[in-house]
């Protein structure tokens, strides 16, 4: 499946359209607040020669999780309640998935063949939101914010909304392929 895609800059803050994210219901009877995580990492250059040249420059280089807040999503309760879930169960699969790979080392197995299990343990959960996204989503990225939807409506009403301010506060940062909406893309 795909999504829609708005790319933003982190410090922008968004306003979403009146409908639900999930059932497109309009006027949703409330909202939600969503933890996601993202990544702050230096250009590879930087890292490269950092390491190269054995420098110790500041650790915010180097890549850190972070937990982005997303707050004031519509979405009606059962339907919030649902993407919570997937968000939180997502979260955790982030942090655990590999842990089953470990098991054919555990049990002696020649790490040729055990590696391959361990990676693909490790990459499932973003196989798994590539083939089942969620009707919302984002990710951070370096100093962008990237919104899914699953619906191009509301993906386009978020744009409308949110679209003037990102370009004239923003233009080099606003992804404009994405923006435009011409074509969906792949969720990360």
């Amino acid at each position: 499946m795909s999504t829609f895609d708005i790319t933003l800059p982190v410090t922008k803050a968004v306003v979403f359209p009146p409908r639900c994210v999930v059932c497109e219901k309009k006027n949703p009877d409330g909202s939600i607040k969503l933890s996601i995580l993202g990544i702050k990492t230096a250009p590879l250059l930087v890292m490269a020669t950092d390491r190269a040249l054995d420098l110790d420059l500041d650790p915010k280089y180097y890549g850190m999780n972070t937990s982005n807040k997303i707050e004031g999503i519509p979405a009606c309760a059962g339907c919030a309640t649902g993407l919570k879930w997937y968000h939180r169960l997502l979260k955790f699969a982030y942090y655990t998935a590999w842990l089953p790979g470990m098991v054919p080392i555990l049990l002696g197995f020649s790490i040729y063949l055990s590696m391959p299990f361990m990676i693909l343990c490790a990459i499932s959960p973003g196989v798994f939101t590539l083939i089942f996204p969620p009707s919302f989503g984002a990710s951070f990225w370096d100093g962008k914010a990237n919104f899914e939807f699953k619906s191009r409506g509301i993906a386009e009403e978020f744009l409308k909304l949110n679209d003037e301010a990102a370009l004239k506060s923003a233009a080099p940062q606003t992804d404009m392929k994405a923006a435009s909406l011409g074509d969906p893309e792949k969720s990360e």
